[in-house]
């Protein structure tokens, strides 16, 4: 039995964990990562008996493995896959191999020097469409292939919600390396190395204040074996990802979305009738595939069948391979993912030069004072937020777990970023003493069950509220959601006097969890005299968010809303300044502390009629479904029977009324917020609806 360890407890790890208890001859042995409340639950989820915080214990121990996975953040591939190869440990390395080219020859010299086998995951060639054209090819089965086309139009999730904290949006190259190495990668796969390329990039376009991206390029490759072309997007509303084949005797285009792979070959007929039978053999095998595809999604959700989802599969041989080829390994696959570096430096190098975001500097706690501590200041509602107080003049600390490729605002001379979670008593402690007002935004973050996501959101919220009384804080503006209230009853009159929902064991997690988190924060200004006041935001629009918002309806694509109910009922809807001037309202009006104020806008579309007025403002043709909550939670309660037949025996019954609240029928009355506050929202439809969807506009 062959010992692994992973190193690097993130998302990526627990599906390498899972591929590994799938494969015979493996198992995990054990996880490092500094985190160690996250290296320690991966740990006892697979079984792993050891845990380290960093890779030199790891070596240090000389029996916690035989060979690694390094799954580390890119910037710590070549530091952390270098050690272990040094002292001559096997490395299976995520890719990008590393950022640069002369990283990866600093790899490959290691392993030779330390006498480990060296392997990149490059998981998208064990792609089984991938696999199925390789095959044909080899096997000569259409002639020898002549050209390679692939389209890779994606959308990007982080560049959809405007969150750059990632690595990828540090420069052009990263993206490259973080997204465009998939298709690459399976264009060599087929057509050979590289010899030659012609690269037309886009123009760099701002995405947000001060900062730019390209994000499409057009790349003509000469390759060993044939011509190629590689046409990326990022960014796209409607998924694209397909690669077309073509040979001396037909043509396979295979689409890697959805698992589809269609073969034409000449047929002995003449052309009207050649034609006919390719194009009738075309929809056989795409009716085919289709229907073999939902049943193996259908046995596979049901655990009638191991898992077989083409991420998975593709994951499970990539590491299936490397792992046959220990010990004496292969230093081809290190070449090969070397050469895909070179290749998105080599695209870097032809694109136009990007003007790199503002340099915002981190500070740290100190003597410097200011006038208000902002917790979650780098998010949608949080900028807005600073923006206003700088306007001011205020002197702003801004705390935020993400902290990079932040807009120019926060390089401004009266904003200092710090780096901080909600989660360490220590860092929040000494800012919260910098400042006499504290506004929380965090989220806190998530988790997978209950007690994680109320560790995190209500602990978190805890956290800063002790650390409030404990500094002698003015005000604490804790800001909540409406998703603390109930809201499902059609006849009920929302006031700020409407407590939160008296029942929140029937809500989802995240409603729970703000139930639980006012009602701490309630509980300690009664009894501890904790300065606060709590403002619920509505559906929150406006520049820097999304338009597709889940108050809305559900979106499973961007021209389709789900919509909760008929979608006939007025919505409460406010703009992101506004909330950032009721937020700054609640500092400095009187009377409001342990009181609770809900910031709804004037205007308050139907989801239908806010569905209609962003496909004029984005030209698209944009659809809002009405569904009937009967049919909703018959669909809840399918899900939940086939979770329960899958074993997911801690699946909770899907609430009813959570999901009636979330429909937002109950009517809001703002008069007292606008009294007690002084608070104004925009009352105008169009001016609503200009800033509403501002950005999006085509």
């Amino acid at each position: 039995m062959r010992r692994i360890a992973l190193v690097g407890a993130g998302y990526i790890a627990d599906v390498h964990a899972e591929a590994i208890a799938a494969l015979d001859g493996l198992t995990v042995s054990a996880v490092v990562d500094p985190a160690q409340g996250r290296a320690q639950a991966l740990a006892k989820k697979w079984g792993a008996d050891k845990v380290f915080d960093s890779v030199e214990a790891l070596i240090e121990d000389g029996s916690a493995c035989d060979a690694t996975h390094v799954l580390v953040p890119p910037p710590l591939h070549r530091p952390v896959a270098e050690t272990l190869l040094r002292a001559g440990l096997p490395v299976f390395l995520e890719k990008p191999m590393a950022e640069t080219d002369a990283d990866c020859a600093a790899l490959e010299e290691a392993a030779r020097d330390g006498k480990a086998y060296l392997g990149i995951n490059q998981n998208f060639v064990y792609h089984p469409i991938q696999k199925a054209m390789k095959a044909a090819i080899r096997l000569d089965e259409m002639g020898p292939l002549r050209h390679v086309t692939c389209t890779y139009f994606m959308p990007l999730r982080q560049l959809a919600a405007r969150q750059f904290g990632h690595w990828m949006f540090d420069r052009p190259r990263n993206l490259l390396l973080e997204q465009a190495v998939h298709p690459l990668s399976q264009v060599v796969d087929l057509a050979g190395p590289i010899l030659d390329m012609s690269v037309r990039a886009g123009t760099p376009r701002t995405v947000a204040e001060g900062f730019q991206m390209i994000d499409r390029w057009s790349v003509a490759l000469q390759c060993e074996r044939a011509t190629a072309q590689l046409e990326f997007m990022m960014g796209c509303s409607y998924p694209i990802w397909r690669i077309d084949v073509a040979c001396d005797d037909g043509e396979m285009s295979g689409d890697y979305l959805h698992d589809r792979l269609m073969r034409q070959t000449p047929t002995k007929w003449m052309d009207f009738y050649d034609g006919y039978a390719n194009g009738t053999g075309a929809g056989r095998q795409l009716i085919n595939q289709s229907r073999a595809g939902a049943l193996r999604y259908v046995l596979s959700t049901a655990k009638l069948k191991p898992r077989s989802d083409s991420f998975f599969l593709g994951m499970k041989d990539s590491i299936a391979a490397y792992h046959e080829a220990l010990p004496s390994g292969d230093p081809s696959q290190a070449a090969f993912a070397r050469g895909l570096v070179a290749a998105c430096e080599a695209i870097d190098r032809a694109s136009p030069k990007v003007a790199p975001p503002p340099k915002i500097k981190m500070a740290k706690p100190g003597k410097e004072r200011f006038d208000v501590v902002v917790f979650g200041g780098t998010g949608f509602i949080g900028k807005h937020l600073v923006q206003r107080l700088v306007d001011q003049g205020k002197r702003v600390a801004v705390a935020a777990r993400s902290v990079r490729n932040l807009p120019a605002l926060f390089a401004n001379e009266n904003v200092s970023v710090f780096p901080a979670d909600i989660g360490d008593r220590d860092s929040v402690a000494s800012l919260v003493a910098t400042a006499p007002i504290v506004v929380n935004l965090a989220h806190g973050g998530g988790g997978a069950d209950w007690a994680a996501i109320e560790r995190a959101m209500v602990g978190g919220a805890r956290t800063v509220a002790e650390c409030c009384l404990e500094a002698g804080t003015e005000r604490l503006i804790f800001v909540s959601s409406i998703a603390a209230l109930y809201l499902g009853d059609a006849g009920a009159r929302i006031t700020c006097d409407t407590p939160p929902d008296p029942a929140p064991h029937r809500r989802g997690d995240y409603a729970r969890a703000k139930v639980m988190a006012e009602r701490a924060m309630l509980a300690m200004n009664r009894e501890r005299h904790l300065p606060v006041v709590i403002v619920r935001p509505g559906v929150v629009v406006g520049e820097g968010g999304s338009p597709f918002h889940s108050g809305i309806g559900m979106y499973n694509r961007e021209a389709h809303c789900m919509g909760w109910n008929a979608g006939d009922n007025p919505l409460p809807l406010v703009l992101a300044g506004d909330v950032a001037d009721g937020i700054i309202r609640a500092m400095e009006a009187s009377d409001v502390l342990g009181k609770g104020y809900n910031l709804i806008g004037d205007v308050r579309l139907s989801a239908a009629e806010y569905t209609a007025e962003l496909a004029k403002i984005t030209d698209r043709r944009l659809y809002y479904h009405p569904q009937s909550l009967v049919s909703q939670q018959a669909v809840e309660v399918f899900k939940w029977l086939v979770k329960q037949a899958a074993g997911r025996r801690d699946a909770a019954f899907p609430s009813y009324a959570d999901l009636k609240s979330r429909g937002l029928v109950a009517q809001f009355d703002t008069a007292e917020e606008k009294r007690a506050l002084g608070w104004t929202p925009v009352g105008d439809r169009d001016t609503f609806v200009r800033e509403a969807f501002a950005g999006y506009g085509r």
